[in-house]
């Protein structure tokens, strides 16, 4: 007895169920991708952000920076430039990664540069005492009275008491300042050496000369050429006389004629 057996009938490719997308996903819609506007500004703040970033990163930097310790000035050059310490600026000393300016110097930032109070200080001292020497040879000059010689620690003594000092509170700084001042000093008046070992300083001649009264050169200039204008004062006088007599001939003849014509 043969067994049947029940065969599904295979559908035909025409006979198979059609399977149907979703409309967005043929055609999406525009507003899923941005617009070329749109896409321009993102990429323009994007831009401006990592500029600000940047920027801001930068200035953190520059205000905070990450100092290296300062090379020992002991070291020599080739051991001191090296990549974990930073040279020892000029004008300065470094010891254990700190830096310490020398006297007269103050530290800005990683440098050492002039005290400018010193220096300040320094220059009017020092036109202090040329105004005080030269005026005091001048006088020595015009009438022969007064000092032309000042004793070197009479004049560092006077420094020291002057008011300017008192704006310094370190006898560093003091000491500093009176070192500065006769190294100016030094440059513009002269020096000598008395017989007891003792520097002494005076004001150069062509220096006085300036510092000398109007009147004081007025009466050197006509005592040096007295010759000249002793004669000079004596034919402009002479002249005066002579004109002064002539012209009173000249009105006494012409008073004469008026009174003639007068009693004609």
């Amino acid at each position: 007895m043969s067994s049947t057996r029940k065969k599904h009938p295979i559908p035909k490719p025409n006979s198979l169920p059609s399977l149907s997308l979703p409309s967005w996903a043929v055609d999406p819609p525009q507003a899923l991708f941005p617009s070329k506007q749109e896409l321009f500004r993102v990429v323009t703040v994007l831009a401006i952000a990592s500029s600000v970033a940047i920027a801001c990163n930068y200035f953190v930097n520059f205000l905070n920076p990450t100092l290296k310790p300062f090379c020992d000035s002991s070291l020599d050059s080739l051991h001191s430039h090296t990549d974990s310490c930073q040279p020892c600026p000029s004008n300065g000393e470094c010891y254990q990664g700190k830096l310490e300016c020398l006297h007269g110097y103050r530290k800005y930032g990683n440098l050492c540069i002039e005290d400018g109070d010193i220096n300040e200080t320094a220059k009017k001292l020092s036109e202090m005492v040329e105004h005080r020497l030269c005026k005091a040879y001048a006088q020595v000059l015009c009438d022969g009275s007064g000092s032309i010689w000042v004793q070197e620690d009479d004049m560092v003594k006077d420094l020291g008491e002057h008011e300017l000092m008192k704006n310094f509170e370190s006898k560093n700084a003091i000491y500093i300042t009176k070192k500065r001042t006769m190294d100016t000093i030094g440059s513009i008046l002269e020096s000598r050496t008395n017989s007891y070992g003792i520097k002494e300083w005076k004001c150069p001649d062509l220096l006085a000369e300036q510092y000398k009264p109007f009147s004081c050169r007025i009466r050197q200039w006509v005592s040096k050429h007295a010759l000249i204008v002793v004669p000079f004062c004596a034919l402009l006088v002479g002249c005066t006389l002579l004109l002064w007599k002539l012209r009173r001939r000249w009105y006494l003849s012409i008073r004469v004629e008026e009174l003639y014509r007068q009693d004609l």
